[in-house]
């Protein structure tokens, strides 16, 4: 357990449509083991993406009991290695998730420039006619105007790829019971956000942790 407590201090456990990948591997001493509550600690990201990321994974491993580490270790002071072990303790939970982002890049593309056209045109006129025999005569003015508008608009294309570790403890021992990397990466505006990364992200660690049997 002191070793747990000592990765989370010095965060050097884990450094560092959106669809996800899970590559991870299960440690042969925990082959059946379920474990019965959780505590989830999300690191290497922003405050309010670490938030979401723990507040989801604990919405999707339901029923399994989960709370946020975040509301056992609330990050506004440094901890010691034996106040880590106490509070972790007092979870109730015997298992640790740690889910860490390691890198994330975005990029986009200019792939040119889309122009559209409108013209509007408008003409009048006035005057007589007058006949003079069989010949007609027009005395009058015509007038005439246009007017044209022109909109271009740039098209970019948007891409995102995320990496991140992740590891499942034994609270008791402090050993590696699940370990696993993740890849998400999503094209397109609506795609490349934070929302929909985490979204991915947390639904496909949810499954694996379940499909795995590691959660009820």
């Amino acid at each position: 357990m002191r070793r747990i407590a000592c990765l989370l201090i010095s965060a050097c456990l884990l450094s560092g449509c959106a669809t996800s990948k899970i590559t991870a591997f299960r440690d042969p001493a925990f082959a059946t083991k379920q474990f019965t509550a959780l505590v989830v600690f999300a690191q290497g990201m922003a405050l309010d993406a670490s938030v979401e990321v723990e507040r989801l994974i604990c919405e999707k491993v339901a029923p399994t009991p989960c709370v946020s580490g975040k509301s056992v270790l609330p990050p506004t002071r440094q901890y010691t290695a034996d106040e880590v072990e106490k509070y972790l303790q007092a979870s109730g939970a015997d298992a640790v998730l740690i889910i860490a982002l390691v890198a994330d890049q975005s990029d986009t593309r200019y792939f040119g420039t889309i122009t559209t056209s409108s013209t509007s045109a408008s003409a009048t006129a006035s005057g007589s006619m007058n006949f003079y025999g069989n010949t007609a005569y027009w005395n009058g003015a015509a007038y005439g105007s246009a007017s044209g508008q022109s909109v271009s608009t740039p098209l970019y294309g948007y891409s995102r790829v995320a990496f991140g570790q992740l590891g499942l403890f034994d609270r008791l021992t402090g050993n590696v019971a699940w370990r696993g990397e993740i890849r998400v990466q999503g094209n397109g505006l609506l795609n490349v956000t934070d929302s929909a990364f985490i979204s991915s992200a947390t639904s496909k660690i949810a499954h694996e942790l379940k499909a795995a049997g590691l959660v009820n």
